[in-house]
């Protein structure tokens, strides 16, 4: 069986072309992945790390407390050696849009800046991916 698949794989050397590109394209993709966990210092009694999906959830945390919030998603990328920052809402009707904004650009730029001591803080985007109902808490 496996002697039927080596044959069929390399049966043309288009194919084989094509079977070592993927398994480059596979290898090069392993190595440019983003680390799991960011070194926010490092001395010679340790290092302080923090994991992505901590920085993820902390930026979440501090959306998910304004009034007009109802569910945040974050996400942090790091580009030409910035963090940029991608934050996803869902708000409730009653959101006011640009205070919310202007409230999360600055609050994770402090979080970046002296929670962490991050100072290469990217772009912060905001974008609304939808809208909650408030829960009806009267009669009809």
């Amino acid at each position: 069986m496996l002697r039927s698949i080596n044959d069929f794989i390399f049966a043309s050397p288009v194919q084989a072309l094509l079977v070592w590109g993927g398994v480059a394209v596979l290898v090069i993709l392993l190595f440019l992945r983003e680390p799991r966990t960011l070194t926010l210092s490092k001395s010679e009694g340790g290092k302080l790390q923090i994991s992505r999906h901590a920085l993820h959830r902390l930026i979440e945390a501090c959306a998910q407390q304004l009034n007009g919030v109802a569910s945040a998603r974050a996400e942090v990328v790091r580009k030409g050696g910035k963090f940029n920052t991608l934050i996803r809402l869902k708000i409730r009707p009653n959101a006011k849009l640009d205070a919310i904004q202007g409230y999360l650009t600055q609050e994770v730029g402090d979080i970046f800046k002296q929670n962490l001591g991050i100072t290469e803080v990217g772009q912060i985007e905001v974008k609304v991916t939808g809208v909650i109902a408030e829960a009806n808490t009267g009669g009809f």
